[in-house]
This record gives structure tokens, sequence and C-alpha cells, in this order.
């Protein structure tokens, strides 16, 4: 039987009958032993340390902050009420809470503390409205179920199926491949509905049968160009970014797009821009400017291969393409993909709460694990436990190193991830910005890579670092910037796990979208005594 402690007995006693103040005393260890809901104070989950004296012990708040993350979860649907944490230092003599610090950044109190009526009101005050304390009330005065085995890893008994379907082309895919065009077609699809590999199939194609044929592939991503590379397979294609495609031809493109590009074009034009290529086709259209794009179908001779654009507006990060000015005068097809292959129901459900994008045919994705959402306490403690996961990873011999990505939401933190990778022996690769050439998709390596320079590529698991950085808002510039996290999520085949340190708008979506996420704290959460343990 799960012992109430008397101080706890005590602190319920002398808040009983005060108004707007529920004290829930545990019942079972595994919850928090006190949960304060003071309409003033907050709501506060609060621990006992028996023997505690000082509030440096790091122990009892990782424990109250693992109950503290589960309590939000109880909670999902009634907003994002902020939980407090306190822990009670069972063996500190005399009174420790000081009404004259009401932001310090460790709440502690004595048992003492607890047999004042008015100790609530000592506490930093995070107000909750009426409504919203009688719904908390309501659902935690019953139960509060904390109910969570502890965490090994992650595991995907069914990747193996999944991934000997993703690089064949479908009937769909494979009838746009390789249909011939006129002029212009444009095929969009939701993330992983196999564009860029349909796209590549199509240049491989027209190769093997006009093998005299000049052809080009346009990327946005001087990433990917590599990898798109690798797809074609035939060093007489090029595969190039805009600016260089430009500088081939002897021109100037502004990259910046807008004005700058639209009068390059001018100029372009006006010294007459040769028809060098006989096909040509465009991966990542949503993020071309309607200059870039004009400029690149001029270059195509007519009667030959066309040229094929692909891309979806659900993945844009830098602009919106006007898509109708840049196709002015053309005749063109349209071709639309329904089903994504890559990404798991899981994944794409996930990615679509994240920015509220709908995505198409979600239902015919492959069904696969839940998305694991995991809080650590700091940015450093976030990049602890993706080392762990990946070591665990390796360990077990479920995956190999280059089927592993880390896509960050920016830089910061990489000299931190580098020492952590380097520490636990997991052979890593940094995209580099300045030599991006070098970045090889295929060797045997965990990939470290922004989501920007990441976008086009795809891994089996994907870790994605920072998601508490991502805006929100319906204005266009941040609903881009949101858009990262939407990318970021969708370049996940299989597993997709997202750390987070503070509670955001994305965050509450995610977390309401159980049974496809599952929310865990580091290190509370984890079964760590039998790996090596990250520093």
């Amino acid at each position: 039987m799960f012992r109430i402690d008397p101080a706890f007995t005590e602190a319920a006693a002398a808040v009983s009958g005060r108004e707007g103040t529920v004290l829930l005393v545990a019942d079972g260890p595994d919850r928090p032993d006190l949960l304060l809901i003071d309409r003033m104070a907050g709501l506060y989950a609060i621990d006992l340390d028996p023997n505690g004296t000082s509030p440096d012990d790091r122990q009892p708040w990782v424990s109250i902050n693992r109950k503290r993350a589960e309590l939000r979860e109880s909670l999902t649907g009634l907003g994002p009420p902020a939980v407090g944490a306190a822990v009670v230092l069972g063996a500190a003599a005399g009174r420790l809470l000081d009404p004259d610090q009401p932001h310090a950044k460790r709440i502690v109190l004595s048992r003492q503390d607890l047999t004042d009526p008015a100790w609530p009101d000592h506490l930093p005050r995070r107000p909750i409205p009426d409504a919203e304390f009688t719904a908390i009330v309501d659902r935690l005065a019953p139960s509060v179920v904390f109910s969570k085995s502890g965490r090994t890893g992650a595991t995907d008994p069914g990747a193996a199926d999944r991934a000997a379907a993703r690089f064949q082309l479908d009937t769909s895919q494979a009838v746009t491949a390789l249909a011939p065009i006129f002029d212009v077609a444009v095929t969009t699809g939701p993330p992983g509905s196999g564009k860029t590999l349909l796209l590549a199939a199509r240049a491989r194609e027209l190769r093997r049968v006009h093998p005299d044929w000049e052809i080009a592939v346009l990327v946005y991503n001087r990433a990917l160009v590599p990898y798109v590379t690798r797809l074609v397979n035939d060093p007489s294609v090029l595969v190039t970014t805009v600016g260089k495609f430009a500088h081939r031809l002897g021109f100037r493109m502004d990259l910046n797009g807008g004005d700058g590009a639209s009068k390059d074009l001018t100029k372009a034009r006006a010294r007459g821009i040769p028809q060098a290529f006989d096909a040509l086709l465009v991966d990542e259209l949503q993020d071309f400017d309607p200059a870039w794009l004009q400029f690149a179908l001029d270059t195509v001779r007519p009667g030959r291969g066309g040229a094929l654009l692909v891309g979806d507006q659900a993945q844009g990060l830098y602009r919106d393409v006007d898509l109708p000015s840049a196709l002015t005068g053309r005749e063109v097809v349209r071709h639309t993909l329904a089903r994504p292959y890559r990404s798991t129901k899981q994944v794409l459900r996930a990615a679509s709460v994240l920015t509220g994008q709908h995505v198409a045919g979600i239902d015919g994705a492959p069904d696969g694990q839940p998305v694991d959402l995991i809080w650590a306490d700091s940015k450093n403690a976030q990049l602890d436990c993706v080392v762990w996961e990946i070591a665990a990873l390796l360990a077990d011999g479920q995956r190999q190193p280059g089927e592993i990505a880390v896509l960050l939401t920016q830089w910061r933190g990489l000299t931190k991830l580098r020492a952590a990778l380097t520490s636990a022996d997991i052979p890593f690769q940094v995209f580099d910005r300045n030599d991006p050439s070098g970045f090889d998709s295929n060797t045997s390596t965990v990939k470290v890579i922004t989501v920007h320079s990441g976008k086009g590529y795809e891994f089996p698991i994907v870790f994605l670092v920072g998601l508490e950085t991502l805006p929100a808002g319906i204005d266009e510039p941040t609903r881009q910037r949101e858009r990262v996290g939407f990318v970021g999520a969708t370049r996940a085949a299989d597993q997709l796990l997202i750390t987070y340190t503070k509670s955001t708008a994305h965050v509450d979506r995610l977390a309401a979208l159980s049974p496809d996420v599952r929310r865990w704290t580091w290190p509370d959460d984890y079964k760590i005594n039998n790996r090596k343990e990250v520093k």
C-alpha cells in the first residue's frame, strides 16, 4: 500500500475550505505527491524529497519534470495550462518559501511551510480563468493516470517491408515519367509521392532512347545535386542549380528572385537565350522564382523532350511561385500523384498538424510506428537524448549509421552535437554549406544537416531538433518559416523523433495526436543503465 506522508495530510487540512484552491494528494508513487490547483497561483506539481536539504540536488527535479510532462498530457484539450514545479525538502528546518522572491528558478518548501494555510499565496502566480479552473479540477480530481514503461529506444519491425516498395515506380508514376511532353508538364503530389524519382526515371529513359540529346535537371537546393545525380546515374545528364545553369550559358540570374531576376531575364532575352537543351526537368518547383523558370524554359528546343516540372506547394520554404505568370503562353499538361510512398501515415499526420496543411492521399500511405515527441529540459539535453537514441539503434543492429539523419531547425548547438557524437563513437557527417558537393547521403555515417539543406532528401529515421524555434502565425512570411517543421518531418520514411524544451502551439498540436504520437521525457522515461551514458 502506498503511504501518504503526514506532511501532505497536514497540507491538505491547512487549505481545506480555502476558496479557489484544490489540493490533491497522490495515491501512488508514479504521480506527483501533491497537485495544487489554485485560481491565483495556478497549477503546480509538487514532490517530496524526504531527506532533502538543498535545492541544488538535481534528482528530485528530474523526477518532478517527468511527472509534469505527463500531467500536461493528462490535460490535453484544455488549452496550454502552465504547470509549475516545486519540491518539498523533507529534512530542511524552518520556512523556505520566500514571498519576497516570487521568481526563484527553483521553488522549494519545507514541511513547516505546508502548515501555513496561505502558502499557495507565496508561489509565483499563474492565474487560471474560472472556466479553465473548473475544467482542470473536473479532469484531475477523479484520477490522474501516469502509466508509461521505460523507453529502451526506437524500434520498427515493419521497416524492411516498406523499403522494398519505395524505389519502384507504380503505374501512375511510370506513365507520368514516360509520357511524351509537347511543351511543359507540371506534376504535383504530396511528400514522398515519388516526384524526384519519376524525374530521374524520365531523364534516364530519354537518354536511353535519345543518347545524343542534351538533358538538364535543375534543383533549387545545391545540397540535392549529388543525390539527384546518383538517381539519374548518367554523367551526360547535367544536374545543377539555377545560378550555375545560367552561368554555363553565359548569363547572370539574380538568386534572390523578384525584380532583380526579372531584370536579368529581360537582359538575357534581349541578348538571345540559346535553345541549348533537348529536355528540361525541374525539381522542387515550389521554390523557383518565375523568372528563373522562364529563363530555363527558353533554353529548351521545341519538338523534343519538353520540360517536366515537379513540386509541392506545401513544401515551399522560400517563396510562393507564381506559376500562371511563369507559364504564360505555354502549352501545359498537368498530372497529380495521389499516393505518398515514402513516409508512414503516422509521420504524415504529424507533419500535417504542424502547419495545418492537408496531405493528400494520407490514407494510402504505409502504416508504421508512432512519432516520438520527446521533452528535455534544455537544448543540450535534447542533443544528449538524440545521441543516446542513435547509439541504441546502432548497438541493437536495427539500423546502420547511413539510415539516420539529425535535422536541425538552426545550426545552433552543432558544436555540442559534434562532441556528443564523437564521444559516443558514432560516425557522422555534417553538411558543409561551403562544400555541398562533399555531402554524400550514401556514406555509412549519420547525417547532420539543417532542414533547409535537407530538402529533397529522405532518410529512414529522422531526428528533428529545435521544434520550439518555429514561428506560428497566419501571414505568409511566417507560414513559410513554419513550413520548416513540415519539410523536416516529411524527410522521415519510417520513424520520426522530435525533441523540444518549450511548449509551443506546434508541440500542443502534436501532443493531441495520440495514438499517432507518443510523448516521452528525457531521461526519466529511459532505461539507460544497460547503455553507455551520454556525457
